[in-house]
Order: structure tokens, then C-alpha cells, then sequence
């Protein structure tokens, strides 16, 4: 959230989280009734190598992000 704030724009600010919110929340049921169907069609251990799986390549897909860069707040602005 605190990253969130740094690199989004003063002018958008006040309506970013009223925008997102809804849609982040919502993950989370969303994961676990499709982890449960998984696991109730395939099993419960391919169900966990599956989530498993998909930790691993959002893990991976957040190193090419501007999060582990020391400043990213910075990055927006060269961008």
C-alpha cells in the first residue's frame, strides 16, 4: 500500500484504493474456490503442486519488477 502511494500521482491518489480495493478483495475467495474445486476434481496433492506453481511464478514474476530496486518511487519518474 505504502508503495502504492509513493509512485502513483498526487492527482490520483485519493481515488486508487477506492478503485482497486474492490478488486483485490475479491481475489481471495475467488483463489480459494478455485483451489477447492482442484483439489475435490484432482486431488488434494496436485491441488497443492499447482498452488505451489503459481507462488513460484508470481515470485518470479516480481523480480522484474520496480519493487527491489532500492528507491522504487524513483522509478516512475525516469520511465
Amino acid at each position: 500500500m505504502s508503495l502504492r502511494q509513493q509512485v502513483t500521482p498526487d492527482h490520483l491518489l485519493a481515488g486508487s484504493p477506492r478503485r482497486s480495493g474492490p478488486f483485490i478483495s475479491s481475489l481471495g475467495p475467488v483463489g480459494a474456490a478455485v483451489l477447492t474445486w482442484t483439489a475435490g476434481r484432482y486431488g488434494v496433492g496436485r491441488a497443492c503442486v499447482a498452488a505451489g506453481a503459481g507462488c513460484l511464478l508470481i515470485a518470479a514474476a516480481a523480480l522484474f519488477t520496480p519493487i527491489r530496486q532500492p528507491t522504487p518511487e524513483l522509478a516512475s519518474d525516469t520511465a
